[in-house]
């Protein structure tokens, strides 16, 4: 049966690449936070090295940051990008060498609200704090013609498993991406690239903890769910799409639980501040990485849309995705299969330039029982944070989020600062 499967996936793969490099042929422009359609760029390339939004930022990046994105107090835009905002406060780089870091951290706060159940004349529960170091990480490209090398290194003090490069208990280096590419087409619209990749899937909403990008749903974040394989993308005017065969992630032992399959996105633009898309994944591992199920099956398809109403300050990005889970229950080897589904529904107001006020729904439906018994899962979840940027390479943010899993709520606050050089 798990043959069957296996072939079946094949054919979806080669079906999906099909489907896509469809799509993609005609069209070009795209910047990386996704309500940055506001400004009708509705891409990613001319302000990321990565082709689907994040990371390193080009020199049009940096542009866009100073002028676009970041407080002015009352004074214009520069006519031309001032020494302070390109890469560490005004390092001289050749056209060939992109470069930067990020450094972002943070405290959590976490707070267990209680339950319908719970003890009369329980006493409340307390704070826990936590101090996060989320990103410490410098990246570079070099580019000869067109061919492109890309790669980061980093440091975490815990956590980040699937990232590291060196295996102690704590305090490890860290590599999220790394790859080598080959700009084609008249424009360079098409990059092909292999290494080590942010999957290409869904709105790459920069809040990594979403449901729809959790490592827990979809596993589709920029965080910590690159994956080893071989991509190809497209970027147009019309349509922008990418397609990766992923080969697994050998930053994790051992092969047993690496996956393999496909993930891609495609977006058509519908307007000049309206957008849609959809996106397929469809992966297989001998054991889950996370559950340990042996024959994993994971498959996630969905829709996402960004839309800027009449009133611009405003942006609704939204995304819904099915998921469909099936594997061998340990012991016993009989197949379970766990259907379910994920959404996220963002408003993203920005009353001034620079300050955005973000209002965040989720939830999360799945049967983890295949007959429809108790292991049914629901999450509901609300983010309410205002992000700030307050100065050049430097943004500050605050985030309080409520979340309801079966019956029991929690709520945590999220202060964190990030600076890019």
């Amino acid at each position: 049966m798990l043959v069957r499967r296996a072939r079946r996936c094949t054919a979806r793969i080669l079906s999906w690449t099909v489907f896509v490099i469809a799509l993609v042929i005609g069209s070009r422009e795209a910047a990386a936070y996704p309500w940055m359609i506001r400004h009708t760029y509705q891409g990613c390339v001319p302000c990321h090295a990565d082709p689907s939004g994040a990371g390193l930022l080009t020199e049009y990046g940096r542009a866009m940051g100073e002028n676009v994105l970041r407080t002015r107090y009352g004074s214009p835009p520069p006519d031309e990008l001032p020494g302070y905002a390109r890469p560490f406060f005004g390092l001289p780089t050749p056209d060939w060498l992109l470069v930067g870091a990020s450094l972002r951290g943070g405290i959590q706060a976490q707070k267990a609200l209680g339950t319908a159940s719970a003890a009369p004349g329980a006493p409340p529960a307390s704070w826990n704090s936590t101090l996060l170091l989320m990103e410490a990480d410098l990246k570079a490209q070099v580019t000869v013609s067109r061919f492109r090398a890309y790669g980061s290194l980093g440091y975490l003090h815990n956590g980040g498993q699937t990232t590291q490069i060196t295996d102690r208990e704590l305090d490890n280096l860290v590599s999220r991406e790394h790859w080598i590419g080959v700009d084609l087409g008249d424009d360079k619209q098409f990059l092909l690239r292999a290494g080590r990749i942010d999957l290409p899937f869904g709105i790459r909403f920069d809040e990594h903890d979403l449901l729809v990008r959790s490592t827990q749903t979809t596993r589709t974040n920029i965080n910590e769910s690159q994956q080893d394989g071989v991509a190809f993308s497209y970027s147009g005017e019309i349509v922008r799409g990418e397609i990766m065969a992923i080969l697994g992630n050998y930053q994790i032992n051992p092969d047993i639980v690496r996956e393999r399959g496909y993930s891609g996105f495609v977006e058509f633009k519908l307007g000049e501040r309206t957008a849609f898309g959809l996106s397929s994944l469809v992966t297989y591992a001998g054991e889950d990485y996370l559950t340990h199920n042996p024959h994993t099956i994971r498959q996630v398809h969905g829709l996402f849309t960004r839309v800027v109403p009449k009133w611009e300050p405003l942006v609704i990005l939204a995304e819904v995705d099915a998921l469909v889970t099936t594997s061998d229950a340990p012991g016993n080897g009989t197949s379970t299969t766990s259907p379910g589904m994920v959404g996220a529904l963002q408003l993203d107001l920005e009353p001034t330039q620079g300050v955005h006020a973000v209002v965040t729904g989720e939830t999360l439906v799945q049967n983890n029982d295949p007959m429809g018994g108790p292991g049914l899962t629901k999450i509901y979840g609300g983010w309410f944070g205002a992000l700030w940027f307050f100065a050049p390479h430097a943004d500050v943010r605050f985030d309080c989020v409520v979340e309801s899993m079966s019956g029991a709520a929690s709520i945590y606050l999220l202060p964190q600062l990030h600076i890019y050089l």
